[in-house]
């Protein structure tokens, strides 16, 4: 059978209009409709409500799989939105750790007089003595 041009397009568009015969999993129905459920939150529902109302509309979930992918769903984009040009301290809350070279400098040993070391902290750091 010798396929025209004709034939191939409409081919083409059958295979198009093809549905795909895969369900949601519930985490990708929970992601669906997350940013509602969190402005819901926000209003004062509870999460028992949250749980009625989705059980409601036919998505059969337990509390506490809710409430996982609830978390995981926050944690992924705050994740994603560290990786979009967000302060790289904003993603875990601490500042990160100096790297300038004058607070990693060695201290001399042999030396028995105090020397001045620039640090981070305004204290001066003195050699231990034995003595007491």
């Amino acid at each position: 059978m010798k396929l025209t041009g004709a034939d191939v397009q409409r081919l083409k568009q059958g295979i198009n209009a093809l549905k795909p015969n895969r369900r949601l999993t519930l985490r990708e129905q929970i992601g669906a409709i997350y940013a509602p459920l969190m402005k819901a939150k926000g209003r004062g529902l509870t999460n028992a409500q949250l749980l009625d109302y989705l059980r409601e509309q036919g998505i059969v979930i337990s509390a506490p799989s809710l409430f996982r992918v609830l978390k995981q769903l926050a944690e992924q984009k705050a994740k994603d939105g560290a990786k979009r040009g967000s302060h790289p301290a904003s993603a875990n809350g601490k500042r990160p750790a100096p790297t300038s070279p004058e607070i990693t400098r060695p201290v001399s040993i042999g030396t028995t007089e105090t020397e001045a070391v620039p640090r981070a902290s305004s204290f001066r750091v003195r050699r231990d003595r034995d003595e007491i």
